[in-house]
């Protein structure tokens, strides 16, 4: 048989297939889309937490703050120590005035006002800049016990560091990814289950065709293939649905954020990526799904 009729006649025979059950069809396509818009979803923001905790990386800073009246000498040699340290990338020393300006400009002017400059917290404090590549859970707990060595040094009064807020931000993206993952698999295996109950349904229905087929010599691939270009095009579907969701749910977020919160972020629930992945996800689990249906009838 000549390529073109056989390929026509594939193509003909899927639309069929599609055409007898429409509303079966139809939930199964649909059943894919929101899968995939919620795995897509999942996706994003696993995306965008490991980003903030990128940016966060940028401006992990610890504050070792010296005790009053540490002579210079001292606080010279506290200061080597903490260059010495692995990940440190800068140390910014300054003086009591110096903290003293840098946290008068933190504060509200109408608290400033009448208000002694004694008054304003100042104290001789070292700036410590951690290289971004130490920003993951393992080297936070590893930073917590090298501040903890700090404390004991006698001209270190305190040590600032903020690590409770970042091991909950931690915590919750490790919650967030465990569960996105689970319900991924979960909303997956449910839409291939869709698609593998049509298809079957398909099968069953031309359960006497396909016996004339076999009879008069059509391979198992050449049954097959039209009920796996079903599966496919439900796929297809379905990644065309899910891309217009989350397309609209984008412009809605982004329109949301820019008009109301007056904010211009940067950020995309349909990248370019996710797109390419939508558009072999989908077809994928379509082509799975059948394939496991039509492999339960056709075992030859």
């Amino acid at each position: 048989m000549k390529r073109g009729p056989h390929l026509r006649y594939v193509l003909r025979q899927a639309w069929l297939l599609v055409g007898a059950s429409p509303w079966l069809t139809a939930v199964s396509a649909l059943t894919i889309a929101l899968a995939l818009t919620l795995v897509g979803l999942f996706a994003m923001v696993q995306f965008n937490a490991s980003r903030l905790l990128r940016e966060l990386g940028q401006s992990l800073t610890v504050q070792v703050y010296l005790k009053d009246g540490t002579p210079p000498p001292v606080a010279a040699q506290v200061e080597q120590r903490v260059r010495g340290r692995d990940g440190v990338r800068a140390v910014r020393a300054l003086s009591r005035e110096q903290d003293r300006a840098r946290n008068r400009k933190l504060l509200d002017p109408e608290l400033l006002q009448g208000l002694d400059e004694a008054a304003i917290p100042g104290q001789p404090v070292l700036e410590v800049e951690i290289e971004a590549e130490l920003a993951s859970r393992g080297d936070v707990e590893a930073l917590v016990a090298w501040t903890k060595t700090l404390h004991g040094v006698e001209s270190v009064e305190d040590v600032a560091f903020g690590a409770e807020k970042l091991r909950l931000l931690f915590a919750g993206v490790e919650i967030a990814r465990t569960i996105g993952f689970v319900l991924s698999i979960v909303l997956l295996a449910s839409a291939m289950f869709f698609v593998f109950s049509t298809i079957r349904l398909s099968v069953f229905s031309r359960r006497d065709e396909i016996d004339i087929l076999g009879l008069v010599g059509a391979t198992p691939t050449f049954i097959r293939i039209p009920f796996l270009v079903e599966g496919v095009l439900q796929g297809l579907c379905g990644a065309v649905l899910a891309t217009l969701l989350l397309g609209g749910l984008h412009l809605e977020l982004r329109g949301l954020v820019r008009d109301v919160y007056m904010l211009n972020v940067p950020w995309s629930l349909l990248p370019p990526g996710m797109v390419v992945w939508l558009f072999v996800g989908g077809p994928a689990v379509g082509l799975v799904a059948s394939g496991l249906s039509v492999g339960r009838y056709l075992r030859t």
